[in-house]
């Protein structure tokens, strides 16, 4: 009998983190303010900027 209320207990210990959790979000809430220049400091394109949207 103690081994199925540890069961039981172990059950609701584990579900109490998921039953209060809020929901996740995944990165910034605010985009960027449009277009931004990068200036390339390897490969082909070193020392050229580029513009990406």
């Amino acid at each position: 009998m103690r081994v199925v209320q540890g069961i039981g207990l172990a059950a609701v210990l584990l579900a109490l983190p998921a039953l209060r959790a809020d929901d996740l979000k995944s990165g910034p809430e605010k985009r960027t303010g449009g277009p931004f220049d990068i200036k390339a400091v390897t490969g082909e394109g070193k020392g050229k900027t580029f513009c990406y949207v």
